[in-house]
């Protein structure tokens, strides 16, 4: 993959951001709780898209960003699996984890991993956990005894995007420090791979803001 066309992909990919904050504007005041809660991971991740665009674009490294959004998307994650999962894990489970996850990445950025370095030991742990909730999410829906239209359920598409995201870039996230040292070929299509499969999560962000849950069946 040549340089040009990954800068493409991630143009496409930071453009792309603008289509759930497009639809967020004519519909915030119909969202449920889930897709306001949605709402403000894309705002959290836009802001971190100009951040990092800006720093990149100084030849400064962006890299501390992200020490600091990873703690914040992981929370966020949380936050909206909390009531999704409320039949298949206690409240106080998410709250343990989300301490022992935020302690983790700490000790990491400050003994393992620096803010100069891409935080890939905090981003796997999370790529697993929400994995974890993601297969956990659909254990519980086919365990449901009513019938719902999975099409017009916010749920259904945020936790597929995630279940995309995460398993397709889990790989690349270890990888990072240790195989690849500077641009390379190689670091140019994982990260072009990445760059399309945020192409994708986005997409399923638009359409879990867009449909109208309430249209479910119950």
């Amino acid at each position: 993959m040549s340089e040009e066309l990954f800068e493409n992909l991630t143009l496409i990919a930071s453009i792309l951001l603008l289509a759930p904050l497009v639809v967020s504007i004519f519909k915030f005041r119909v969202f449920n709780y889930l897709q306001k809660r949605l709402f403000s991971l894309v705002i959290l991740t836009c802001l971190v898209e100009i951040v990092s665009w800006i720093l990149w674009y100084k030849k400064i490294n962006n890299l501390p960003v992200y020490h600091f959004y990873t703690i914040i998307e992981f929370l966020l994650i949380v936050n909206i699996y909390k009531n999704e999962l409320n039949k298949v894990f206690a409240k106080h489970f998410f709250v343990f984890l989300s301490i022992c996850f935020t302690v983790f990445a700490i000790i990491n950025t400050l003994f393992f991993q620096s803010l100069k370095t891409f935080n890939s030991n905090v981003t796997t742990v999370m790529g697993l956990i929400v994995i974890f909730f993601a297969l956990s999410y659909f254990y519980a829906l086919l365990k449901e005894v009513k019938y719902r239209t999975l099409e017009s359920n916010p749920m259904f598409w945020i936790n597929s995007g995630f279940l995309i995201y995460f398993s397709s870039n889990l790989i690349l996230f270890y990888m990072n420090n240790t195989l690849f040292k500077g641009v390379t070929e190689a670091s140019l299509i994982l990260w072009g791979l990445h760059a399309i499969v945020n192409i994708v999560l986005t997409i399923f962000y638009t359409i879990a803001l867009w449909v109208n849950p309430k249209k479910q069946n119950t």
